[in-house]
């Protein structure tokens, strides 16, 4: 990409956030909706987890650009396909536990319960040439998305290029980890998608970030940051460089690099990377060449949320506890991703 792109860095905490501060040099939230238009709030919403646990984008986020929406008269709604099955009932569970159904009833912000979806073309994709979409992003006159630094067992780091990943419908994308098992393809599959649904801004919430094993089951870390930018690459980039991460370590940036997605340059209007004090950031157990496989342990509940997600069906509850088959496991992590009891872990 030859362009320079812009990425605002702002140092805050979950009482203070000075959203207008931080969009300023981006030219506002004015420059991004007009009013009259929908404008989808694309959360991560992973799971039902609460906002203290680090997995969803906070509340306090979501509250913020919301009312910078609302402001300049347009309609905000919030909408993500968590992991598992997309049903009402799971986006209730998932909306309550996150805390977003109480901000909806404060500010009338709508929770999006659509979970039908609609295929559309991938024009210029490497995996995909067409895929399911739901259609809660389709019917947007606007996107803007929400990520949140997070580690990922597989892709190392969720960010920005990862985001839209959520606008797959339910179990879909648990076929899409057994049909792309490699990093590498499946890191180009997560850019086809962005390609296919670009969000028109992306403003990060990395005030409580998410390293080691993540991002369902990984330690919690205030970072005390917030990042806005058009451009999805250039935010991850940045945030690369803010926790001092090789990007190459990173699939999407590794595959973004060789496609020649880069931008040619990026500008920091407010801080600079180094600029937010970050010293030491937790990477995956798995970064590594060799990989770790999935084991359940005793505090498995016997839930069945793995058995459900997995790809391969390589997890089967046995006397109401969850056992792989490793013959057949591809190492996705899928498993460890869902599992609210923390009860698998990755090991040698």
């Amino acid at each position: 990409m030859d362009k320079t792109q812009d990425v605002a860095i702002s140092r805050c905490d979950y009482t203070d956030i000075d959203l207008d501060s931080l969009l300023a040099p981006l030219g506002g939230m004015r420059r991004f909706v007009k009013r009259g238009e929908r404008v989808l709030l694309k959360v991560n919403l992973l799971s039902a987890s609460e906002p203290s646990s680090g997995v969803t984008t906070h509340p306090a986020v979501v509250a913020a650009v919301a009312d910078a929406v609302q402001r300049e008269g347009a309609f905000p709604y919030i909408g993500d396909s968590p992991s598992g099955r997309f049903t009402r009932k799971a986006l209730e569970k998932v909306y309550n536990r996150s805390g977003l159904d109480r901000l909806s009833r404060d500010m009338g912000v709508e929770l999006n319960y659509d979970t039908s979806s609609k295929r559309v073309t991938v024009s210029s994709g490497k995996k995909l040439k067409n895929m399911p979409v739901g259609n809660f992003a389709l019917k947007a006159d606007r996107i803007i998305a929400l990520p949140k630094i997070k580690t990922h067992s597989f892709m190392v780091m969720t960010l920005a290029t990862k985001i839209m990943f959520g606008t797959i419908p339910g179990l879909t994308k648990a076929r899409y980890h057994s049909m792309f098992p490699k990093r590498n393809d499946f890191a180009d599959m997560l850019l086809d998608v962005l390609s296919a649904s670009t969000p028109d801004l992306f403003i990060m919430d990395g005030i409580l970030a998410m390293e080691g094993n993540g991002p369902q089951n990984g330690k919690p870390v205030e970072l005390g940051v917030m990042l806005a930018s058009e451009d999805a690459i250039a935010m991850d980039l940045a945030v690369c460089e803010m926790l001092s991460i090789e990007p190459e370590l990173v699939p999407t940036l590794k595959r973004a690099r060789i496609g020649r997605m880069l931008p040619s340059g990026i500008n920091y209007p407010l801080l600079r990377p180094e600029e937010a004090g970050i010293k030491k950031f937790k990477l995956p157990s798995t970064v590594k060449k060799a990989k770790r496989r999935p084991q359940p342990t005793e505090n498995c509940t016997g839930c069945g949320k793995c058995e459900e997600i997995c790809p391969r069906n390589a997890i089967k509850l046995i006397d109401r506890k969850a056992r792989v088959d490793h013959s057949i496991c591809i190492r996705c992590y899928c498993c460890h991703e869902v599992c609210p009891a923390n009860a698998i872990k990755l090991v040698r």
